[in-house]
């Protein structure tokens, strides 16, 4: 009887692990887990391309005023300084004073005067700028002179006067600031010269030269 029981327990512990989990077809079905809801998209705003900041341009960095002496006007002799002001990048306005000694030859007679000068300019750069270019521009200019003293037999003597006229040039300053200018035209007597002493200027010629040679300093 032992034996029989434990052949029998062998069995039922056989078929025990041989046997497939069946599952029971009227036992309710697991639920399903719900897929997480899909996010509604919508439409992003276009995003409009903004144009790039138009460049300014660089701050003018070079010289704005100019100083210059004119050594051709020693021959007179005379010293003349002319001081250039900058207004923009290509105009410019200056001064020029001066002074010194004038002769007149008249006949065999030297005539010795004194010669005080003032004038102005404007001065447009149509090529380059206030640094370097070339210039056109408009120039009056006012010559006094005084013969106080005149010798025996000049009743009277004349020169300078003020004159206007137009003149073209080319001015350079490099990069340490040493300048030089030079100019050409013409220009018109429009006041007639003082007379020291007696009588009237005798003129035979309104027109004449305009030239500048400078040499100076920018700053």
């Amino acid at each position: 009887m032992k034996l029989a029981y434990v052949v029998v327990a062998l069995a039922v512990a056989s078929a025990t692990a041989n046997a497939e989990v069946v599952a029971d077809p009227t036992a309710p079905a697991a639920p399903v887990p719900a897929a997480a809801p899909v996010p509604a998209t919508e439409n992003a705003p276009a995003i409009a391309s903004v144009p790039a900041p138009a460049s300014t341009p660089a701050p003018y960095s070079g010289p704005h005023v100019t100083v210059m002496w004119a050594p051709i006007r020693l021959i007179i002799p005379l010293g003349e300084i002319t001081v250039e002001y900058r207004v923009a990048n290509k105009l410019g306005v200056s001064i020029e004073v001066g002074g010194g000694k004038r002769t007149l030859t008249v006949g065999m007679t030297d005539v010795t005067g004194t010669e005080y000068e003032a004038g102005a300019q404007v001065r447009y750069y149509v090529l380059g700028d206030f640094h370097k270019g070339m210039e056109v521009g408009a120039e009056i200019l006012d010559e006094y002179v005084d013969f106080k003293e005149l010798p025996a037999g000049v009743a009277g003597a004349a020169a300078g006067g003020v004159t206007v006229g137009p003149f073209i040039g080319y001015k350079v300053a490099t990069h340490v600031g040493f300048t030089f200018e030079i100019q050409g035209g013409a220009r018109y007597l429009v006041v007639d010269p003082h007379v020291s002493g007696q009588g009237s200027p005798m003129i035979d010629q309104r027109w004449e030269p305009l030239a500048h040679i400078n040499f100076g300093w920018s700053f």
